[in-house]
Order: structure tokens, then C-alpha cells, then sequence
């Protein structure tokens, strides 16, 4: 099946080891229908993890292509490994994608090669999405991670969802102004956030919005 360059969008997965990259990507395939069951680390079932040595350390070791098509898109996503003795063969996936997806573990919070990761994304003008995973692990602290991510990469770093349940799941802010009750903040805060901070960047929706 071809695909016009217009309907494609390629995507690198990038973060720390220990982050849930690929186990993140595999609940990804499963969602879009590209698998039909998740694989497993321990039982090294994984898709991106096929290498025999990769299957036995339980972590990439290498860079991973996986495709899946989403609303008529064909979404390219390249994981990658997340040990700094690996940080080579990830640096020069960047060079082929237009954006980034950076993992932050809620448990770990922002490490030196987030930051690096984060810088080197920036000097290509890549676009960069953060997304903080393990939310539900017993110990997370996502409001923490989230402040520290804005300290660390701007105030423009706001939640496009806010973990709900103890962690059970996530709560949209972005399309609805509000939602369920949050584990800290509130939808409505966020998608206040989210609005003003649009409207700082646009003229026309400034003006639309006063």
C-alpha cells in the first residue's frame, strides 16, 4: 500500500532506560489494531525488542522501527535505547524524524539525558511531545514531575491530560474545558492554561478569544 508524504508522520521514542518506551509502544500497536495481544518484557515478546541479546537484558540495545496506520495517517515510530552508552545510535534517529516523543518516567522524574535529549530536539526544531508514563507505579509523584519538567524545559511544558484514579487513568484537558476529578489540579485549571497560552501565540486567536 502506498502512502502520500503528507499522510505520513514519523516519530522517535526517546528517554532513559527504566522510562517504559517499549512497553509503551506496545500498548500503542495493540491500540491501532497492529497487534492483536501486548507483548511482555520478561517474556521478551516484545515487537522492538527481537533481538536474542535484547530479549535476555530485558532492554533495547538498538534502534526499532514499527509502523501503524491512525485516521487515515501512516505513523512511523523509531524505538530507541535509553542507556547513555547507546546515546550515539538514538542522537542520529533525530535526524530523520520531525518529531519527538520524550518518556519520563512519574517514578524517576527529569534525568541528564532527558535534558539532553530534550536540548538536542530543540537545536533541530524538532517537535517535542513529553510524555510521563509509569502513573500509576506506587512511587510516582506526577505533580512533582510535572513541575519539574517545567523548571526544567519552560512553562509552555503543560498537561494535555491529567492522571485521574490514582493513576488508573488519564482525563482529557485539551478538547473539554471539564472532566472527572484529578489526582492534583483540576481540568479545568489545565484547559484554562492550555487556552491562554495558544492565544499568546496566535494574533488572530487572541482576537478572536477578546
Amino acid at each position: 500500500m502506498g502512502y502520500a508524504t503528507s499522510g505520513i508522520r514519523n516519530i522517535a521514542l526517546v528517554g532513559p532506560a527504566g522510562a517504559g518506551k517499549t512497553s509503551l509502544l506496545e500498548t500503542l500497536l495493540l491500540q491501532a489494531g497492529a497487534i492483536r495481544a501486548r507483548g511482555s518484557l520478561a517474556r521478551g515478546t516484545t515487537v522492538s525488542d527481537f533481538d536474542p541479546q535484547e530479549k535476555r537484558l530485558q532492554h533495547s540495545l538498538d534502534t526499532a522501527l514499527c509502523t501503524f496506520d491512525c485516521d487515515g495517517v501512516h505513523v512511523n515510530v523509531i524505538d530507541t535505547p535509553g542507556y547513555p552508552d547507546f546515546l550515539g545510535r538514538t542522537l542520529s534517529v533525530l535526524e530523520a524524524v520531525e518529531a519527538v516523543a520524550v518518556v519520563v518516567s512519574a517514578a524517576s522524574g527529569v534525568d541528564s539525558l532527558t535534558q539532553r535529549l530534550m536540548e538536542f530536539a530543540r537545536e533541530r526544531e524538532l517537535c517535542r511531545l513529553v510524555i510521563v508514563n509509569k502513573i500509576d507505579a506506587k512511587d510516582a509523584h506526577c505533580a512533582d514531575v510535572l513541575a519539574q519538567l517545567r523548571e526544567s524545559f519552560g512553562t509552555e511544558c503543560l498537561p494535555l491530560n491529567l492522571p485521574a484514579g490514582g493513576g488508573d487513568g488519564v482525563v482529557d484537558c485539551f478538547f473539554q474545558p471539564h472532566g472527572r476529578a484529578t489526582d492534583f489540579s483540576s481540568v479545568e485549571a489545565a484547559h484554562t492554561q492550555i487556552i491562554d497560552q495558544v492565544v499568546e501565540l496566535d494574533d488572530k486567536l487572541m482576537a478572536l478569544y477578546l
